[in-house]
């Protein structure tokens, strides 16, 4: 009699497991294959303040080591042609590393292996309107926000940016410290945040929903999840639970792993398969669609 009770009870708990896959696995391809937006994505810049930029055709990328100026990191920063000291100010494109490049006693031009800087280093960096771009060398372990908030401020003292046109993109690592900057520090100088296949917090959506986002994450990650503890994809829908001033666009690869801001950054991922925000028009430019007031 026990033992056919104690088979009943096995025939419950397995049913019921079962049930339970059953409605995860639900949940999951709802995630996946839910509601996607395949229409034509346009943006309209306000190029009242680019337009007078002179054109770019290949400006000065170079090394500030540590120690060489007072800024709190080592940087290599890339000024348009035609750069001056006392001409109009620039938008400003602060990209952040992701693992490996701060490790040890990496050397500064670790920093240039991937991203915007890898883009200048190959001759392939030609966006519509002249950037600045910086990217620091993180010699800790994590970009924290005040840290990344006291560059942004030497790096305005330093050069002619236009304190309403300040991007932030980051990848892994850097990706995270694009959400923690933008949605740690309420009074940041983030126009548009880029975070690709990274992490965030619950805590930071409440500054997240005042700052453009556009977040890329590969499906088949699996050292970041893009849907579980607040990746790309259940951070931008917290976001959008929360009624934010723009809608925060994420773009989801199927087919790709952790490497998802190759694609991403030098536009190829816009003839890749894509989920949810349909990525089609340059990422660059979708930044520039918005300024600080």
């Amino acid at each position: 009699m026990k033992f056919f009770l104690y088979l009943i009870l096995l025939f419950v708990f397995f049913t019921a497991c079962k049930e339970d896959e059953s409605e995860h696995m639900q949940e999951d391809d709802e995630v996946i294959t839910g509601e996607q937006d395949s229409s034509v994505f346009e943006i309209n810049i306000d190029d009242s303040d680019l337009a007078i930029l002179p054109k770019d055709g290949g400006g000065i990328h170079k090394a500030v080591p540590l120690g060489s100026t007072s800024a709190n990191f080592g940087y290599y920063v890339y000024t348009p042609e035609n750069y001056t000291v006392d001409g109009p100010e620039y938008p400003l494109l602060v990209f952040l590393h992701g693992w490996g490049a701060n490790l040890g006693n990496e050397p500064l031009s670790k920093v240039l292996e991937h991203g915007p800087p890898k883009l200048i280093k190959k001759g392939r960096w030609k966006p519509s309107y002249p950037f600045i771009v910086v990217t620091p060398q993180l010699k800790t372990l994590y970009w924290e926000p005040f840290q990344v908030h006291k560059f942004i401020e030497y790096l305005m003292d330093t050069y002619q940016i236009n304190p309403n046109r300040i991007y932030l993109t980051g990848l892994s690592l850097g990706g995270g410290g694009c959400w923690h900057y933008a949605g740690g520090i309420k009074d940041n100088y983030a126009a548009a945040i880029v975070p690709i296949c990274a992490r965030g917090a619950e805590f930071l959506i409440d500054n997240l929903k005042e700052i453009p986002v556009w977040a890329f994450h590969g499906n088949q990650d699996t050292t970041v999840d893009p849907l579980d503890n607040f990746g790309s994809v259940t951070l931008v829908r917290a976001i959008n639970n929360a009624n934010p001033k723009v809608k925060a666009r994420i773009t989801l690869f199927p087919f790709l792993k952790h490497d998802s801001w190759t694609a991403t950054y030098n536009g190829d991922g816009r003839n890749l398969a894509q989920y949810y925000d349909t990525y089609n028009v340059d990422i660059y430019d979708w930044m520039l669609t918005y300024k600080k007031k």
